[in-house]
């Protein structure tokens, strides 16, 4: 196999890209391909098998079903590392010797015996057990909610796995610190991949504040009710755009004629809603990882309010506005709507450090 191919290890399909990880691992493999890097694809799925939106940019890509048995969840390992386990894959990654890129420690159970003549990085997508105690706190539902906590000490125990890598690569600048202060491997900051290749801000005044997000995931839920709170005692137009209405905002809205909701039917929809609100708000209970969405926003909307649980890099914080308290979220979005959208040389400027291919660049160089 040549040297200018990779294995990538998903951890779970990135078509259709439509959540943070997946979003991150597509627009990865295109650009890598981009690159001309040989592409093989090995994908951890549990329902979405469709990979005719990504097979153009691979070589190969192998399928493999999580086993979500029940005894699985009986293990000192974590559920989403146990439940993703399949002797082909590693007999196929011992058969080659093309360097591997795991994508998070929930795709890290090949590291744990076997011995691989090729080189391997792990893609650190956040901080999993930070990641899984932030949705225990957010989560309303017991069972669910003891499951996460549960979940958060296993895959802290589990971590230590990472040492047998042989490069890191982190996606914020906080897990940068924390990856590189506490593992041997070679640490390396790889920004998120995105898929924009422009800016298509437009200037001038929108209609309304946006909150978007999946409604499904117990901190966008919390953060869409907290936003509801900011919002209910403003006459700002306030829409929340999600693929399902939950009980919870359907109940805390209905008697405030100003904030309605919206479901998002696909990519350009959520675009031109993005495109034509005149602030994209966005919040996070959870600090761990770097947020799609704040792009999203920032490639595509106008103002953009957040507060520093959304992203740790301040030369984006300092093209947002940032507010965490809700008295002070509502402040400066009083602020917002009297103010005209400019796009800034600083936020071209920025953003342009945010480049799929220069990304890609990073791995080439590190692990090819």
């Amino acid at each position: 196999m040549s040297c200018k191919s990779i294995q990538i290890i998903a951890f779970n399909n990135p078509y259709p890209a439509n959540f943070g990880g997946a979003i991150d691992m597509f627009y990865k493999i295109k650009a890598l391909h981009k690159l001309g890097i040989k592409v093989i694809l090995h994908i951890f799925y549990d329902v979405r098998g469709d990979v005719s939106g990504i097979k153009d940019f691979c070589e190969e890509i192998y399928l493999y079903k999580r086993n979500k048995g029940f005894f699985k969840h009986f293990s000192l390992k974590p559920f989403s590392t146990n439940s993703r386990t399949n002797k082909i894959l590693i007999e196929r990654l011992l058969a080659s010797e093309t360097p591997i890129f795991v994508e998070s420690l929930r795709s890290c159970v090949l590291l744990e015996s076997q011995v691989f003549s090729q080189k391997i990085a792990v893609r650190n997508h956040n901080i999993e057990y930070d990641y899984s105690w932030g949705l225990f706190e957010s989560e309303s539902n017991f069972i669910k909610k003891v499951a996460q906590l549960i979940e958060g000490y296993k895959q802290k125990h589990y971590e230590k796995t990472l040492n047998k890598a042989d490069i890191l690569f982190n996606i914020s600048k906080y897990e940068q610190s924390y990856f590189q202060k506490k593992y041997k491997p070679k640490s390396v900051f790889l920004p998120v991949f995105h898929g924009y290749e422009s800016i298509k801000s437009k200037e001038g005044f929108g209609k309304y504040a946006l909150y978007h997000g999946d409604l499904s995931t117990a901190d966008n839920l919390k953060s869409a009710l907290f936003l509801v709170d900011v919002f209910k005692k403003t006459e700002i137009q306030f829409i929340i755009a999600g693929s399902e209405l939950p009980k919870e905002i359907k109940i805390k809205i209905q008697d405030f004629q100003h904030i309605s909701y919206t479901k998002i039917n696909g990519r350009q929809h959520l675009h031109k809603l993005i495109e034509n609100a005149h602030v994209n708000t966005l919040y996070s209970f959870q600090r761990s990882g770097t947020k799609l969405k704040v792009f999203t926003a920032l490639f595509n909307g106008r103002h953009c309010i957040l507060n520093k649980n959304m992203i740790d890099d301040k030369q984006i914080l300092d093209i947002c506005e940032v507010a965490d308290k809700e008295d002070d979220y509502r402040n400066a979005l009083k602020d917002i709507f009297k103010k005209e959208f400019k796009l800034t040389e600083k936020r071209i400027q920025v953003l342009a450090t945010y480049n799929d291919i220069e990304n890609a660049k990073i791995i080439v160089e590190n692990l090819l």
